[in-house]
């Protein structure tokens, strides 16, 4: 008879404890943070049973319509090291196993400095030496900067699918940048653009390491009062020394869901006027188009970076309209994205917003928001803006929103 333990795929709809006997007997603040998540995200629990023993737990979650999972914790009954390492590389095999199967392209893996369980050094570059690779660049900050839910980043790893998929370099598809682009994890509800404006900066050398004091400054340049559409963020980029062109399906204002009175709206489309009269001035590329993926691949694949603006809904439990940096590719179906935004109270951390793969079939849905329905695209190159570039207002193009 083997002497492997018998591994059982557990999804988890709410109370992990329920899961699975003996699971209730795990360390209480383990089992605390694996409870944190919920909304819309998608949990498993990975058992592993000798003699019907529990001797060891892996808790894997990930939002759904992505293409990655996320393993938060492995968790085992023995201290021996050689006995803990055989099992934890049994079990991550098993999340490793079933996220090939189920079409992802990457498996992320947490290490705590702190806290229950936490992993060792022995278990990290156990990891390293399987084939992972550090999920490099730590931000100073995975979650709100104040508040319950703030917590020291924790390190991260990640294995890819087909290395094959992945050209030498950043690994991250057909993007010719060399380096990683730097993640930041917005600072506040409503700076979604301007944190992923300047990841988009750093991705074409034109910045540093994002930082909150840029944040809110462009915050200041770009915002309608509120939130931030294309044509400001556009024209905040233009000022920081990159050629910005807009892909807009409408020439009306746009995120005037978001008010609650006729004033609000009045104000917001002031503004946006103001900027799209500024835009012209500049000679800034505008064009009234429903941006293709095919216009995104094409662009991602001579070096620009792309600001896109979403409907979260479906990859979290709220609708909302959402700016994420889209910086690579995987083949022509998976586009890869630093989200700005992360469920800090449901237990997400950077790794979840960094490097996020989306399908082309969830990005070409999540990329229309508003009623009727619209869509919003900045691509970003460097070389800075030019004055001669004349002004281009076409007629609106491009696919119709999904019913």
């Amino acid at each position: 008879m083997s002497d492997h333990p018998l591994i059982d795929v557990l999804p988890v709809p709410a109370d992990v404890t329920a899961v699975a006997d003996g699971v209730a007997a795990l360390p209480p603040a383990l089992l605390l943070r694996w409870n944190r998540h919920g909304g819309a995200q998608v949990a498993t629990l990975y058992t592993a049973r000798r003699g019907g023993e529990l001797v060891g737990a892996a808790f894997e979650v990930h939002r759904p319509l992505t293409a990655y999972r996320k393993i938060v914790d492995v968790w085992t009954a023995s201290s021996d090291p050689s006995v803990r390492a055989a099992l934890t590389e049994r079990l991550v095999s098993a999340v490793v196993q079933r996220a090939w199967a189920e079409g992802a392209v990457s498996v992320k893996r947490e290490f705590r400095a702190t806290g229950p369980d936490t992993a060792s050094d022995a278990d990290w570059e156990q990891s390293l030496a399987a084939g992972w690779r550090e999920q490099a660049d730590t931000p100073r900050w995975s979650g709100p900067v104040a508040g319950p839910f703030q917590e020291a980043p924790a390190r991260g790893q990640i294995l890819l699918r087909e290395q094959s998929s992945y050209p030498a370099g950043a690994g991250h598809g057909e993007s010719p940048r060399p380096a990683m682009v730097p993640y930041m994890r917005q600072t506040t509800d409503f700076t979604c653009g301007p944190a992923a404006l300047q990841m988009g900066l750093a991705a074409l050398g034109l910045r540093g390491r994002p930082t909150r004091e840029a944040e809110l400054r462009l915050w200041r340049r770009a915002t309608t009062v509120g939130g931030c559409e294309p044509l400001g963020l556009a024209l905040a980029a233009a000022e920081e020394g990159a050629r910005a062109r807009v892909l807009l399906s409408t020439g009306q204002p746009v995120l005037l869901e978001l008010c609650t009175n006729d004033e609000e709206r009045d104000l917001r489309a002031f503004l946006q006027d103001g900027f799209r009269r500024e835009a012209a001035e500049r000679g800034m590329d505008v064009r009234t188009e429903a941006f293709s993926l095919d216009t995104l691949r094409a662009a991602l694949a001579e070096g620009a970076v792309a600001l896109v603006l979403i409907e979260q809904l479906g990859m979290h439990d709220e609708s909302c309209p959402h700016w994420i940096t889209v910086h690579g590719t995987v083949g022509t179906d998976v586009f890869l994205a630093h989200d700005p935004w992360t469920d800090a109270n449901l237990g997400e951390s950077w790794l979840d917003g960094a490097d996020l793969p989306l399908p082309a079939a969830t990005l070409d849905r999540l990329a229309w928001y508003g009623t009727p329905s619209y869509r919003g695209l900045v691509l970003l190159e460097g070389g800075g803006q030019s004055d001669g570039m004349e002004s281009s207002v076409i007629s609106s193009t491009g696919p119709s929103p999904a019913a």
